[in-house]
């Protein structure tokens, strides 16, 4: 245990809960290991318990919010926790009418979640889910661009986990009702964040200085969105433009919060993480967010056509294994395409962003190289991706 680091009552609590979900006896005793600990100022703390009671041992993940959270980072937490305790858990049980058990693992959307707690007065947040790194799931290396198989598993992925929230929201509009009123959660606190305004205007003056100088036109619209991108961002945001078509987004669906199980090699099943932004919004979103964070222009001039039709595609089969009929006509690729036109300017604006960061990238990975100790090895940083 780490020193001076005591272990809440209640997630001491809510470890004995899941360890009785877990079929352990009161007999059981837990390890924690604190080696990920960190008092940095981020958007979770993430450290790992073992459950053991001959003959078993059991490794799991703690996850609650860092002690110096403030409200916004405890409204994020909150909402990752509605996410495992009431949305994934929905869509398990509506696969589930369709003959798709939790067993099929391509159709699993994220760690196994033991117990959830969340309460805003006492500013306390516990997530303990499957440690799936146990399954064999490993995050990519974010240094190295995103390939071709990895690209399109998830694109695969995303595919069906919006066909579930399509195909729920038309066969159980009451249950999915509640899931409709998931606003982003974030985006007016970081629109308003000190600093927020000055950092973007720095990324746009460095994507702008990025282009060659005949690039007139390019320069005209990044200057132009440079001086709008909050409003441009808040209307966008706004679901209506995009019903009936809206989905539960993931929010952050980039390679960095996706995990790859691997066979001969190649991924062939991926678990999502970090949904502390999932939202009720354009299906869209998720799918440039990934497209603008996890590829390069190599990889976006060469496959994005493909990326594009590999995700309707699941989503289409996904739709008509879900018991929609007609499922090409409800949603044609067509339609996708008009909602990521209605969305090209989040694309741009997340790409925007992302300039910094890359730039930033050849100082961390030379770091990493000469031997140095990653920085915030199991934590979440907010607004680092």
């Amino acid at each position: 245990m780490k020193p001076g680091f005591n272990v809440p009552r209640y997630v001491q609590d809510g470890i004995r809960k899941a360890a009785g979900s877990l079929q352990f006896s009161a007999h059981h005793t837990v390890d924690y290991d604190f080696r990920s600990f960190s008092t940095s100022a981020c958007v979770a703390v993430i450290y790992q318990i073992t459950l053991r009671e001959e003959p078993r041992e059991v490794t799991l993940l703690c996850k609650v919010p860092p002690a110096d959270a403030d409200d916004t980072v405890l409204a994020l937490f909150e909402r990752e926790v509605f996410v495992y305790q009431q949305l994934l858990p929905t869509f398990v049980q509506f696969q589930q009418e369709h003959d798709i058990l939790p067993s099929a693992e391509e159709y699993v959307y994220g760690p196994a979640c033991y117990h959830g707690h969340f309460n805003f007065q006492r500013r306390e947040g516990l997530l303990i889910l499957e440690d799936v790194g146990r399954r064999l799931f490993g995050n990519r290396n974010k240094f190295e661009p995103i390939d071709y198989d990895s690209g399109r598993l998830a694109m695969v992925q995303l595919g069906r986990f919006h066909a579930v929230s399509l195909a729920l929201k038309e066969q159980h509009p009451e249950l999915f009702a509640r899931f409709q009123q998931l606003e982003d959660v974030s985006r007016d606190q970081v629109a308003n964040m000190e600093g927020f305004r000055d950092t973007m205007n720095t990324s746009f003056d460095q994507a702008i200085d990025t282009l060659n100088i005949h690039e007139t036109a390019k320069k005209e619209k990044l200057t132009k969105l440079k001086d709008s991108f909050v409003e441009e961002l808040k209307i966008i945001a706004d679901s209506e433009l995009s019903e009936p078509f809206c989905v539960v987004c993931h929010g952050d669906f980039s390679a960095s919060n996706l995990m790859y199980s691997y066979n001969s090699g190649f991924p062939n099943r991926l678990i999502m993480l970090d949904w502390q932004l999932a939202k009720y919004g354009s299906p869209a979103l998720d799918f440039l967010h990934f497209m603008f964070l996890s590829t390069d222009e190599s990889f976006r001039r060469n496959h994005y056509d493909n990326m594009l039709q590999t995700y309707h595609n699941a989503l289409r089969d996904h739709l008509e294994r879900l018991g929609g009929d007609h499922a090409t006509e409800r949603f044609p690729l067509t339609t996708m395409m008009r909602l990521i036109k209605t969305q090209a300017k989040y694309a741009v604006t997340v790409a925007v962003l992302h300039v910094p960061l890359m730039m930033a990238i050849g100082g961390e990975a030379a770091g990493e190289e000469n031997g140095e100790e990653g920085r915030g090895n199991g934590q979440e940083n907010l607004g680092t991706r």
